[in-house]
Formats: structure tokens, sequence, C-alpha cells
């Protein structure tokens, strides 16, 4: 059965996109940033319907199936300063329980999916996220979540998320997690770019993996440039790319060396990483969007591959 979601902190709509394709029909969405709300519109047809979470009441949401939400990260990165759920960014997910709690529970929405980095799982010890399962085991929330990785879906990006699933009592289905999948040939960065090499689009990711048989990316050189090990470092195109952030740009862009040629990641193969197809990217890139903005929107974003998987096992 198709469902209807709401986005909440929906960035450049990646999350939408993922859902969209598992057939999914958004039907709200919130967004503070004017630039991402500009590149959303440029996507969909319209801005977000809300801007502001905080200045949102539950009677200005309109009721539907999921929702879903990737609260600000950078308070829970590991690349971050970790505040946790003290931090003005992450704590915004209490605002998100907040609208919960002041929808009639006939009218709460029978799954709500919440994504954020790896680091939330340390944040303070890991009292942060079970302060998180608490509070949507308060709600209602039968709850289920899963460390997954974009690398495992057949995209060149060793990205670690996690992704929380809860059901609401007597109303949510079977179990999302442990997600099935199998990837019988890695992508490389070569070929997602078809030119080049990237690092993994957010705060918070490493690079690296155990998979047997996966050919991961080469650091075959160091710039020199001053700046931090991870600025200075140039790629080579035939493995994964490691994590980009939001904030790329200058020297802080990752360095690829093809064909005896050293240059940056363009922004057309940051939104590649992310799973984001060209007739999309294209669509930005004539608006006239300009490229610190494309790096920042890619940075934030989720991975529309791994949305695509968890939005086909909800019903």
């Amino acid at each position: 059965m198709n469902l209807t979601f709401i986005d909440l902190f929906c960035g450049i709509g990646t999350i939408r996109m993922g859902m969209e394709q598992a057939g999914h029909k958004c039907v709200y969405s919130v967004e503070w940033d004017k630039h991402k709300r500009q590149i959303y519109k440029i996507i969909f047809g319209k801005e977000p319907e809300g801007a502001d979470i905080r200045a949102t009441n539950a009677t200005d949401i309109p009721r539907a199936d999921m929702w879903c939400f990737g609260a600000p990260c950078q308070d829970f990165s590991i690349a971050g300063k970790r505040a946790g759920l003290e931090g003005d960014r992450s704590s915004l997910v209490s605002e998100v329980f907040r609208l919960v709690r002041e929808t009639p529970e006939e009218y709460r929405p029978k799954y709500i999916l919440y994504e954020n980095v790896k680091g939330m799982l340390s944040s303070n010890k890991g009292f942060d996220y079970l302060e998180i399962l608490y509070q949507m085991d308060a709600l209602g929330y039968d709850v289920e979540w899963e460390l997954l990785n974009s690398k495992n879906f057949g995209v060149p990006q060793n990205r670690e998320r996690v992704f929380t699933v809860g059901h609401l009592r007597g109303r949510g289905t079977g179990k999302v997690f442990p997600l099935e999948y199998e990837v019988n040939e890695y992508s490389t960065i070569g070929k997602s770019t078809k030119t080049t090499v990237a690092r993994t689009l957010t705060a918070g990711g490493h690079s690296g993996g155990n998979h047997s048989g996966m050919t991961m990316i080469n650091v075959i050189g160091m710039l020199d440039i001053h700046g931090q090990d991870n600025i200075r470092r140039v790629y080579g195109i035939d493995g994964l790319s490691p994590c980009i952030t939001p904030c790329e740009g200058g020297n802080r862009q990752p360095k690829i060396l093809i064909e005896g040629r050293l240059r940056r990641l363009t922004p057309r193969e940051f939104w590649r990483l992310q799973s984001i197809s060209d007739l999309i990217i294209d669509k930005v890139m004539l608006a006239g969007i300009s490229d610190t903005q494309m790096y920042r929107g890619a940075g934030d974003a989720c991975t529309t591959k791994v949305i695509l998987e968890i939005g086909k096992k909800l019903t």
C-alpha cells in the first residue's frame, strides 16, 4: 500500500526522492535554509510549506501515514563539536516529538522514520540516543534501528547513517530491519563520476570497510599545503568515496588524480554520490544554483537509494 508522508528538515529533498521512488506521496515538508528551499522548489515545483519547525503547530500539518526527518546532525557528528542533544541543531528533534504529542492519538503517524549520523550512537556515551528511543516509546511507538552504509546499496560512498523506525502500537506492520541487500559488484568512484574520485558525503563518515573483495579508495599522495591530512590527501579513482562534508569548498574539497591531472570534485559528482539522477542535477544547474550551495546541499543529504529500500518495506 502506498503511504502519505511528511518530510521535516527536508533539505534538498533526497528523502522525498527515495520515498517517491518507492511509491509513497509527500503531502507536507519543512525546511529553514533559504538556499535549500530554493533548490527544493526547482526540483519539486514549489517550496516547502513550512519553514521554522519551532513555529509550526500540529494543526498546521496535514494527516499523514508517516513522518520522516533527518534533524540537523552537526551536534552528533564525529566531525563536529559533539554537543549532542544539548546542541542548538540536533536538539530540534525535540520539536518533532512536541508535534507528535500535540497530535491527537487517532491522527498520529503510523510510522516515524529518523535518520542521523553514526556519531549519534556514541554521543554522551550513548545516552542521547537512549533518550530519543525513550521519547519515542513514551509517545506510543515500538522502535527498531539499523546502521546502514551507502556502499552496500550500489553507491560508491562509504557513508554510515543510523536509521530509526518507530511503529505506532496497534497500527504499525512488520519489521523493516534488518534490510536485506545483495551487491554482486560494487560501484567505484570512477564509474560514478566517470572522470574522478570523491570522499563520502557528510560529516562523520570514515573511509575503509571490511567487505571481502571490495576495492577501497587509494590515498596516492599528499599535497604540500597547510591543513589537516584529510585536506591534503590526493585520491585515486578505483574505489569508494570517503565522506563529503556540507562545508566542502576551496582546499577542503577532495583532490583526485586522473590521467596525470590533479583536480577537485565537481558539484555534479557530489550529487551523483547521493544517487541523485542527472536529470535532477541538470535542472538545478541550469537554474543557476551556485557551486557552494550544491556542495552544501549534497553534503547534508541522504543517499536516495538507501531511502528507497527502506520505503519498500513500509506499507
